[in-house]
């Protein structure tokens, strides 16, 4: 009897220890395949959403930093009297004096922004005046200077993420260095 249970117990060993059949793991498999059908789809809109709402925040942003600077220069816009954007880029990143002249050490209006923020859809930093409407893609940002309003300028129906530089203000410091300012 002894023998017997012992053969017992190996056989209940052995049935404890087989593994999944196949028709289990191609089930388990299709279930995946099935929540991987609805979630990827779902979290790639998500992705085009965030960017673009990251447009429309910074957008704002660029907006009110344009504003800000018209009201305290007594309604002269940051790009008039600037001759190039890097001193358009510095009058909006640094501080000013009245008459729109960058001087970080006695100038008392500004900064208005930490720096020109870089279009999440097409990762451009720089700011287009004027030209062709918006959409163009030449730019991160057009400005219209008629009006003092700034636009995204990538692509329509552009969507997607694009890294910019490190910080908004690094990706500036090196525009305005490329651009020889």
């Amino acid at each position: 009897m002894g023998s017997s249970m012992r053969q017992l117990e190996r056989s209940d060993t052995r049935r404890s220890h087989t593994g999944f059949s196949l028709v289990e793991l191609v089930i388990v498999v299709v279930i995946i395949s099935i929540i991987a059908a609805i979630a990827i789809p779902r979290m790639s809109s998500a992705a085009e959403n965030a960017a673009k709402n990251a447009v429309v925040g910074d957008q704002t942003a660029l907006q009110r930093a344009l504003d800000l600077y018209e009201v305290e220069h007594e309604g002269v816009m940051a790009h008039v009297g600037a001759g190039t954007r890097v001193v358009f880029y510095k009058r909006l990143i640094k501080k000013t004096d009245i008459n729109g002249a960058v001087n970080d050490a006695s100038g008392i209006y500004g900064p208005y922004i930490n720096g020109i923020p870089s279009n999440k859809i097409n990762g451009l930093n720089t700011v287009r005046f004027d030209g062709a409407v918006a959409g163009a893609n030449t730019a991160g940002w057009r400005y219209d200077t008629a009006i003092g309003r700034v636009e995204p300028d990538h692509a329509a129906g552009a969507t997607g993420f694009k890294r910019g530089s490190a910080t908004v203000k690094q990706g500036t410091d090196d525009l305005i260095k490329s651009l020889g300012g």
